[in-house]
């Protein structure tokens, strides 16, 4: 068994160029659909740190490959970022990198870039140290996570000519173990109406008084929901729109949107007898919301808005390697917590059922703030549990 102190020591040994790596992608502004520069940035250095295979993918993901044995490990990050938002609420520049107080600041430095340049570190390490015999490594920088969570690596995972068997994602968990989290669906409710002209609005069906009746239903199965303490998920009405043919028209149509959380206990088919149940009785009709768009490199991508829940049971390989790593290089036993939000976990674990957990070095509580930053000493720390825990899988 490789000791904790040579792991130290070589993660000691690389650091400095981990942080510089991070402080570059910090300053390269990476919006979703706008990752072009950030993804070839990731591909530089996983030249340089000689990787076995280096390339971007069809979707615009930048995959590293180290080993080629019959185990596959993917660590998957997510290089897109949300905007920064009021400039007058930052204190430092969101694309500078800086490094001050043992923490590096940036948009996107908890979520998720500087968990991402840990990994593509440690799998150096790894190499280095010879834990990839009869493993397959792979590094993903993902893109697209803040808008359509999972469809990259879904990709990832599907078009490369790899399968994997476990995958860890460093989201922002400050050093925790998330075994599982939440699940998603976007539901479109259309309720048809008959149009007439506003002076005579006897002689159309306005469709938004139609849908009211709906409204009132979501309302309560709402305040159910949260007075069960979201055991069963829970559910809102996120935005509603009318179709008419003027502002001085009976509307023809309303169409309201609802964002439905889930757990893993619940399947499709029951989140569908719900919506049936929902528009019971009206002449509403529901459909699962289809995102679409183009990855920044032109390709077109179809995301359907049911992202499942997951939840791997605690006798898991995966799940004992990360407390016994965790413990090896720490000498404490790992938190386990719940992630709030979903992640691209919704493909890998929800969708593909590979066994996946989240451990990352930034803070959750960053995510999508002002000044946002991770602490060097998270990266230092994960570096070392990623190296571990390769050891054991």
């Amino acid at each position: 068994m490789l000791s904790v102190q040579v792991i130290k020591e070589e993660t000691n040994a690389i650091f400095n160029d981990l942080v510089k790596f991070s402080q570059d992608l910090l300053r390269i502004p990476s919006y979703t659909f706008q990752e072009g520069k950030a993804i070839k940035r990731v591909i530089e250095e996983m030249e340089k740190l000689d990787y076995d295979h280096v390339y971007v993918d069809e979707t615009g993901n930048a995959l590293g490959i180290i080993g080629n044995g019959p185990k596959t490990v993917v660590f998957d990050s997510h290089v897109d970022t949300v905007r920064e938002g009021d400039l007058a609420s930052w204190t430092v520049d969101p694309f500078g990198g800086e490094c001050k107080d043992e923490n590096i600041y940036g948009l996107g430095a908890s979520d998720m870039k500087c968990g991402g340049t840990v990994t593509v570190y440690a799998a150096a390490l790894m190499k280095k140290l010879g834990l990839c015999d009869g493993k397959r490594i792979v590094i993903s920088f993902s893109t697209m996570e803040e808008d359509l969570d999972g469809i990259a690596l879904e990709h990832v995972l599907s078009d490369n000519g790899f399968k994997a068997d476990y995958v860890i994602i460093p989201e922002p968990t400050d050093l925790r173990l998330c075994c599982g989290h939440g699940g998603r669906a976007l539901y479109k409710i259309s309720m048809p109406g008959v149009s007439s002209h506003g002076s005579s609005p006897e002689y159309g069906v306005n469709a938004v008084y139609e849908i009211q009746e709906i409204v009132k239903r979501v309302s309560l199965w709402s305040n159910r929901l949260l007075q069960e303490k979201k055991k069963n998920g829970s559910i809102a009405l996120t935005k509603i729109e009318s179709e008419s043919a003027s502002l001085n028209a009976i509307p023809y149509g309303c169409n309201i949107y609802l964002d439905r959380r889930t757990n893993a206990q619940q399947s499709e088919k029951e989140l569908s007898n719900e919506m049936d149940e929902l528009i019971a009785g009206t002449n509403a009709t529901w459909e699962t919301v289809e995102m679409k768009a183009n990855t920044w490199n032109g390709e077109p991508v179809v995301m359907r808005s049911f992202r499942p829940a997951f939840e791997l049971e605690k006798t898991d390989h995966l799940v004992q390697a990360c407390h016994d790593a965790y413990k090896y290089v720490t000498g404490e036993d790992v938190m386990e917590f719940r992630f709030k939000g979903t992640t691209n976990g919704v493909s890998s674990a929800g969708l593909l059922k590979i066994p996946t957990v989240i451990f990352g070095a930034g803070l959750e509580a960053m995510c999508h703030t002002a000044n946002e930053y991770c602490p060097l000493e998270n990266m230092r720390k994960a570096c070392e549990f990623y190296v571990a825990l390769a050891a054991r899988l």
